[in-house]
């Protein structure tokens, strides 16, 4: 079946199939030369073990980066359980300053026993704040929050 050479439709499947059995009789396949193969796989192993240390360095700098960020975080945790000890530190001897005084007067009891009562009290409220602050956010006491 002629082709005109002016003609504007695709070929059929069956057309292309004719063709390339055409092409395929009338050429022939030149052959490889020696070692081409070879040569492939070699190329193929290169371009592996290139992927594999450019993955490698990346990872690597992933890894570097992750702990830096870890160690940021560490010390700024550090600095503000300082900060927040030295807070309350401060604040329970101001408390203890202005209530024993009062406690005396109003109450009539004694610095000696009222001191280690206020220290408690103090501690009590100090670690039920970072308690609530941490533990008990909403929904999480009434079990809403949970899966």
């Amino acid at each position: 079946m002629p082709m005109n050479s002016m003609s504007t439709s695709e070929p059929t499947p069956q057309q292309e199939r004719l063709l390339d059995l055409a092409l395929q009789q009338a050429l022939a396949t030149p052959p490889l030369p020696d070692g081409f193969r070879a040569g492939l796989m070699s190329a193929v192993l290169q371009q592996a073990l290139v992927d594999v240390a450019s993955r490698k360095r990346a990872l690597e700098l992933e890894h570097a980066q992750s702990l830096q960020q870890l160690r940021r975080g560490h010390v700024r945790l550090q600095r503000d359980t300082l900060a927040l000890l030295l807070l309350i530190a401060f604040t329970a001897g101001a408390c203890t300053h202005l209530a024993l005084p009062w406690l005396h007067s109003v109450l009539g009891i004694e610095p000696s026993a009222a001191m280690p009562a206020l220290a408690l009290v103090i501690g009590l409220a100090a670690g039920a704040s970072v308690w609530l602050d941490r533990f008990a956010r909403p929904g999480l006491l009434t079990g809403a929050g949970r899966d």
